[in-house]
């Protein structure tokens, strides 16, 4: 059975959970935090890092990544996701980010980690 997609989402950043939620200006130990750290965790603790999962046990069943992701979970993504040093699959969203719902904000995360991410490029450089 394959499990629901709600998102994929590679990036390059190491996820750190202090960082993320700083990042979105969030104070530790209150609501904000209660909220956005179950966004962590469903984006970067209860998902599939895929890339990960096929290098430890599909590597030698399938070709390459792209194929493994195209027949094992329906989803083709393009070489620059593909580039990603991790690929996240993400089974269930937290309520604040469920595109379900009118005031989501889905975006305002995917922005956050895209600045982390271009964040720390810059501090490899």
């Amino acid at each position: 059975m394959r499990d629901e997609l709600k998102l994929v989402l590679p990036t390059s950043w190491e996820p750190d959970r202090n960082e993320f939620l700083v990042a979105l200006g969030v104070s530790r130990g209150g609501l904000g935090e209660q909220f956005f750290g179950a966004v962590y965790d469903a984006l970067f603790v209860a998902s599939i890092e895929v890339k990960g999962e096929f290098k430890k046990y599909y590597s030698v069943e399938y070709a390459n990544l792209a194929e493994y992701l195209e027949i094992r979970y329906g989803e083709c993504l393009s070489e620059e996701d593909l580039e990603a040093d991790r690929v996240f699959l993400v089974t269930w969203l937290p309520q604040v980010i469920d595109d379900i719902y009118e005031d989501n904000k889905l975006s305002t995360v995917l922005e956050c980690i895209k600045k982390l991410e271009e964040a720390q490029n810059e501090d490899q450089i």
